[in-house]
């Protein structure tokens, strides 16, 4: 038990030496060594950043998605002739839509975090 609670303290005690090494570093023009290392400890943050805007994107497309179906439903209940034709034409438009929404973003979040991680050099 205490081997395992001192090596989670020395684990600590590295870790904060290599970040703080790193911060006082980076206030200075930091190296290709600093660069790579901030961007090993900064990609799964911006990874999860991204990962969490495509969830809202997917999520908020499929809300208008059925929002739009409960606007056709009332329509087609209440006598409106575009609404019945809508009923069945917009949620198979609204719900390729929103894969489509998932699909791209998920596809784009790896290089989008990468790009925010280790950004291109500025000349």
């Amino acid at each position: 038990m205490k081997k395992g609670l001192f090596l989670a303290v020395a684990i600590i005690v590295v870790c904060s030496v290599v970040i703080g090494s790193a911060q006082a570093v980076e206030q200075q023009e930091p190296n290709a060594f600093v660069k790579f290392w901030r961007g090993v400890f900064h990609w799964p943050v911006n990874a999860t950043k991204d990962s969490a805007e495509v969830i809202i994107d997917t999520t908020k497309q499929g809300v208008d998605t059925i929002a739009q179906e409960g606007k056709d439903v009332g329509g087609a209940l209440t006598g409106s002739g575009d609404a019945a034709k809508d009923l069945i034409v917009n949620p198979v438009k609204g719900t390729g839509e929103t894969i489509k929404t998932g699909v791209v973003g998920t596809a784009e979040m790896p290089g989008k975090a990468t790009q925010e991680s280790w950004p291109a050099e500025k000349k």
